[in-house]
């Protein structure tokens, strides 16, 4: 059983970029650029697998379990995936702001 895929487009990157931008006060040029950078990150970045997670994680709502039995992987698996993914989005993240 094949699922249908989530694909990253303007509307739905705004909700990863939005967790890691500024918080506070009037940030929409930096949370304009920094959504435009981890875009660009999500799509270049990531392997298809943790692309494939963090979307499904983040975007879709999904429990890990549920993950896992989608993708025929474990529980652990998926989680190292999110994780990994994390990470990499972070480091990106950190050459960018102030």
């Amino acid at each position: 059983m094949r699922r249908e895929r989530t694909f990253i487009n303007e509307e739905n990157a705004d909700l990863i970029a939005y967790s890691l931008s500024l918080s506070h006060g009037d940030n929409r040029p930096e949370r304009a650029r920094m959504k435009k950078i981890m875009l660009r990150a999500i799509k270049h970045e990531l392997t298809d697998r943790q692309r494939e997670c963090v979307m499904m994680y983040y975007l879709e709502g999904k429990k890990m379990k549920d993950i896992a039995a989608l993708l025929d992987l474990s529980k652990s698996t998926v989680t190292r995936h999110i994780q990994s993914a994390m990470r990499k989005l972070r480091k990106v993240a950190s050459y960018y702001q102030k």
